[in-house]
């Protein structure tokens, strides 16, 4: 796995040397997978994204090699004017859960472009295995991320992400 300091977006779209991403169901309907939502309306933005984004794509082919589970819900609203954030899950088992909460408030590009900004702070958390607990998400995005308060953390990579997303679907 390569390590946050290292991870650009060009090594993901190229870690699988030019091969055709799966079948958007194979990858997201998998007994195995490691991006999972029971939200029909979820599933339908991560189909989309994984179909119509080949870095959506990438990310999830990323988080598919990792040791982290990522479940994803749609909620009716989260704190301030927050549209997507990530929390950390116990360990279990030998591996690490995340949960990403979407508040849509857009169309559905844009939910998507959230979401995939949100799968790229799943991909941070991944490259650091000592990322178990809140306390140690925290300790990772006050050496990474940009502090907006009231510990809320945002990264450039996570911005780019969402931004090169949003513009690969309206193209």
């Amino acid at each position: 796995m390569l390590s946050l300091a290292t991870w650009t977006l060009a090594s993901v779209l190229t870690a699988g040397h030019g091969a055709a991403p799966a079948a958007a169901d194979a990858v997201l309907d998998g007994p195995t997978r490691h991006v999972r939502t029971t939200d029909r309306a979820m599933r339908k933005l991560l189909g989309n994204g994984y179909t119509h984004s080949p870095t959506f794509a990438a990310l999830v082919a990323y988080l598919e090699r990792s040791d982290l589970y990522v479940y994803i819900e749609e909620v009716p609203r989260l704190p301030g004017a927050l549209e997507g954030r990530l929390l950390v899950l116990q360990p279990a088992h030998g591996f690490r859960y995340v949960r990403i909460q979407i508040a849509r408030r857009g169309g559905p590009n844009d939910s998507i472009a959230v979401l995939a900004h949100e799968l790229r702070h799943a991909i941070e958390v991944a490259d650091d295995p000592s990322v178990i607990n809140a306390q140690t998400l925290i300790a990772l995005y006050r050496r990474i991320g940009i502090d907006h308060g009231n510990n809320e953390y945002d990264t450039i990579a996570a911005q780019e992400t969402g931004r090169r997303v949003l513009k690969e679907l309206v193209a």
